[in-house]
């Protein structure tokens, strides 16, 4: 088996998505996959040594400049698969797909779906490549339609590809975006305690936690404005913004002594998650973020806290409502917002041990067979 990439970066994302999903697979299924990694040309040889360090067993290919290009790498992928037999490949992404097809080195094809690309290009991403926004639907379509097996991160998206495709196959898998292996479901109460004491947060005061990055489907505004209501409506609420520090410049002035802000390294983030009382995902209403799977939800759960969420996130809206794991951010009542209990907090941690590691979706790993 071989995973192929297109233009990710190996960062936490790349660790579980691909990395780790790797590594399940060859535990779980005893067969080698070869990682194969087509990366950009800035940095290649940090980037080279880095996804090697993560997983030995990959070639690192520096990809043709310009995203516009993405077909002129279709040389360099049959170059590197030359000579070798072929085998069943999952590639993850429109572009990875389409040159796993049209190469011709490869047997059969999974189209490792993250999301509605068509819907993301148009919505957030269209400025940066305008002609691949015009031509997104055209390329998502063949890669929909034209590969032997599909992994769709939510049952939207799969709804989705029947709206926009007609999608009729059942040749699919439905995987959500799982923790990484070394995620815990568990956490020190000591580190825990002096992170709320370092911020002088009192036991009885509820703290809310964001975490996210400054991509345009995270609705930075709307997120702000929410925040802005919930903090005027209850005097008790904290907020600790795990965010680029000038984002939350605004939010620390207009409420001084009650928004905090940290930027931390990935291996620190799970303390400071589990230190608060409540994660916020809160996000436009979008196709992009109908049809996603943030993977920031399930490090919530893992870390204990019930999920304040918007309408329509993949299926995890619904999620919330279904496992009373977090309430619906329309429907919260900020005024009576309260800390949960040591119990709660428990039980929504085997939540994320139950759906959200990789050994809960063996079936649907498997019938990629």
């Amino acid at each position: 088996m071989v995973y192929l990439t297109f233009n990710d970066e190996p960062g936490g994302v790349y660790q579980s998505q691909v990395i780790d999903v790797c590594r399940f697979w060859e535990d779980t299924f005893k067969e080698k996959v070869k990682l194969i990694a087509l990366v950009s040309g800035r940095n290649y040889f940090k980037t080279r040594s880095k996804i090697k360090q993560m997983y030995r067993n990959s070639v690192v290919l520096p990809m043709y400049p310009g995203i516009d290009n993405w077909e002129k790498n279709l040389f360099l992928l049959r170059s590197a698969r030359l000579g070798k037999t072929k085998e069943n490949v999952i590639a993850r992404g429109v572009f990875a797909t389409l040159l796993a097809r049209d190469s011709t080195s490869f047997d059969k094809v999974c189209f490792d779906a993250r999301g509605a690309y068509t819907a993301e290009w148009n919505e957030y991403l269209k400025n940066e490549a305008p002609d691949i926004a015009k031509n997104m639907y055209k390329f998502e379509s063949r890669a929909v339609l034209e590969s032997n097996w599909r992994i769709a991160v939510s049952n939207k998206l799969v709804d989705y590809w029947k709206t926009s495709y007609r999608f009729m196959s059942t040749n699919y898998s439905v995987i959500p975006c799982t923790l990484s292996a070394d995620m815990p479901t568990s956490y020190h109460v000591d580190e825990v305690n002096n992170i709320r004491n370092h911020f002088k947060i009192a036991d009885t005061e509820p703290l809310l936690v964001y975490s996210g990055s400054s991509a345009g489907w995270q609705s930075f505004g709307l997120l702000e404005d929410t925040l802005t209501k919930a903090l005027e409506q209850n005097s008790s609420l904290k907020l600790l913004m795990l965010y680029q520090p000038t984002q939350a410049e605004h939010l620390m002035k207009q409420f001084p002594g009650r928004v905090f802000n940290e930027w931390l390294p990935a291996n620190e983030v799970h303390d400071y998650l589990a230190a608060a009382d409540y994660g916020l995902l809160i996000r436009e209403e979008s196709v992009t973020n109908e049809v996603s799977s943030p993977v920031k939800f399930a490090e919530y759960l893992a870390a204990g806290l019930p999920v304040i969420i918007s309408n329509h996130i993949g299926d995890f809206s619904a999620f919330v409502q279904d496992k009373n794991c977090g309430s619906l951010a329309t429907s919260t009542n900020w005024s009576a917002l309260q800390r949960p209990s040591r119990g709660d907090k428990l039980r929504i941690q085997t939540l994320a041990d139950t759906y959200f590691r990789k050994k809960a979706y063996t079936e649907q790993y498997a019938k990629i067979f």
